[in-house]
């Protein structure tokens, strides 16, 4: 039996590596275990012919790419290029040159599948993303979340799945000819289900299934024609979050009854088995891969929930191991979309990529030598609840400064711990800081010395921010460049700088405001 795919995601919209750090990447990978990445090139690709990077600084030229190739052969890791075919495409579409090509100008994502010149643009980047990877086993053909499809089908007078997949069929030729096998997320296949339809792509293209809330088994959420859940779980009065999840669920009792009799294996009481579309899959006759997560669109610059993301990885891992099914990928999405501000960078994924090699069944060293496993689970712990709500970073920070000297590996990526828990703590103390002038905006009776206080917090907050940017600049900087690393450093530090700028100019304004109200009262009785 073929050795499970462990894999981990390199998707390269967010802040650009130099390229004498890939070598070094990719020896890491090897080290943890992980056989597969899976390159989200995006406009870093050197297309030929086709003008699309945002920054002409940060693209791979072609010996670039040639070296990280063989480098990856030569650390036995399997590279699988992904090409995003019909959704999340906006990295092309925000050209004006191509804009037309799209379904929705003013959110440039997905692709007029009736606009034979789009479909031939797309196809011409596949072409030379394929041709750059002749080792290459497998393709990914993206696919997901290409919502702009429902427009489309109603002009068109056709459906969302029969569109998607009449298309996918034209793209699996062109890989097939290639000698490579198709992979494509799973989303919309599961979302727009229509066996009749969805049998036609059996044994021909590899489904990718990604789940990146689920966390052990069964669960009350579940993905057949859409998220849903039950009617009956959310409406229990006990659950003190069923309001906030109702506003945009839909429910398994409204399924359709061929939706309702292929899930009937699978359910749960009020849930369903956990990653239930594994099995189903199977037992269609596709191949699969789990997707489980490093690095989520949602996790924002600073630092990931460590804590859930693990759960979600070993959750993902049992389900796959129990199918013999192809592996398991964790993905690390670099923004939410091409315009969203960058994640943190990759460098606080490592311990989770440790966990998901241990979870498939490798034995990866620590992830960080010399510091004791159970002193990091804690500060890993400690961190993801000051994401959420408990503030420890400081002295998480500071301890993890303090333990710096017996860390006998990945020390860089221990500083990079270190800084992003500082970087939490000043923002969370910047937003503190500012909501308390807008707290007090309505009072007239605000004492000037408070006033006084607030702009010397504000100058004090401004110098530390300044100083820190600086350091996290030094410290990533000695890998990373371009453009969507300064847009990075801006929007972790320039953007609560601006805020205390406009708060100080506000405190000053009400200070003058409260002297002149105090003054205005006679001394004495």
């Amino acid at each position: 039996m073929p050795q499970p795919i462990i894999g981990a995601h390199l998707d390269l919209k967010g802040c650009a590596w130099k390229p004498e750090y890939l070598p070094q990447f990719l020896s890491d990978l090897a080290a943890f275990k992980i056989n597969t990445v899976l390159v989200e090139y995006e406009d870093v690709f050197p297309f030929k012919g086709i003008d699309i990077a945002y920054d002409p600084a940060t693209v791979w030229t072609p010996d670039t790419l040639a070296a990280f190739r063989k480098e990856a052969a030569a650390r036995g890791i399997q590279i699988i290029p992904l090409q995003q075919c019909v959704g999340h495409l906006q990295y092309v579409f925000r050209w004006p040159k191509y804009a037309p090509l799209a379904v929705d100008t003013v959110q440039p994502c997905t692709l007029d599948l009736l606009n034979p010149q789009g479909k031939s643009l797309v196809r011409e980047m596949l072409r030379q993303v394929v041709a750059a990877h002749p080792e290459s086993r497998y393709v990914h053909l993206g696919m997901d979340e290409a919502h702009g499809l429902a427009r489309t089908a109603e002009r068109s007078g056709s459906s969302v799945i029969r569109l998607l997949t009449d298309w996918l069929e034209e793209l699996i030729g062109l890989v097939s000819a290639a000698g490579k096998t198709p992979i494509i997320w799973s989303d919309m296949i599961e979302d727009h289900f229509d066996r009749s339809i969805v049998d036609r792509l059996r044994g021909r293209v590899v489904l990718c299934l990604w789940d990146y809330i689920t966390t052990g088994d069964p669960t009350p959420l579940g993905r057949f024609e859409g998220w849903r859940t039950s009617r009956e779980w959310l409406d229990d009065p006990q659950r003190s979050d069923a309001p906030a999840i109702h506003a945009g669920s839909r429910f398994f009792e409204d399924m359709s009854p061929a939706g309702k009799e292929l899930l009937r294996p699978y359910r749960r009481g009020r849930g369903v088995k956990s990653y239930f579309g594994v099995d189903l899959f199977t037992k269609l006759g596709f191949g699969v891969i789990g997707a489980s997560h490093v690095r989520r669109s949602s996790h924002g610059a600073v630092l990931p929930p460590f804590l859930t993301v693990r759960d979600n990885i070993e959750s993902w891992a049992k389900a796959i191991g129990e199918s013999g099914q192809l592996g398991l990928i964790g993905t690390s999405w670099a923004r939410g979309t091409t315009f969203c501000p960058p994640n943190f960078p990759p460098e606080l994924t490592w311990p989770n990529l440790a966990v998901l090699s241990r979870a498939m069944g490798a034995q990866p060293p620590p992830c960080f030598d010399g510091i004791p496993t159970a002193t990091l689970d804690r500060i890993l712990g400690q961190l993801s609840r000051s994401r959420v709500d408990w503030a420890m970073e400081k002295p998480v920070a500071a301890e993890i400064a303090a333990l710096a000297p017996q860390v006998r590996a990945m020390q860089h990526e221990w500083r990079c711990l270190e800084l992003m828990a500082r970087t939490l703590g000043l923002r969370r103390a910047a937003d503190a800081v500012v909501d308390e002038v807008e707290f007090f905006l309505a009072s007239d009776s605000l004492v000037p010395q408070e006033w006084q206080r607030r702009i010397d917090d504000q100058a004090r907050l401004q110098g530390e921010l300044s100083s820190l940017r600086g350091v996290v600049a030094e410290h990533f900087g000695r890998r990373y460049h371009g453009r969507n690393f300064e847009e990075w450093l801006r929007f972790l530090f320039d953007v609560p700088s601006d805020r205390l700028t406009r708060a100080t100019s506000i405190s000053r304004q009400r200070l003058v405001d409260a002297q002149r109200f105090y003054a205005a009262r006679p001394a004495g009785g």
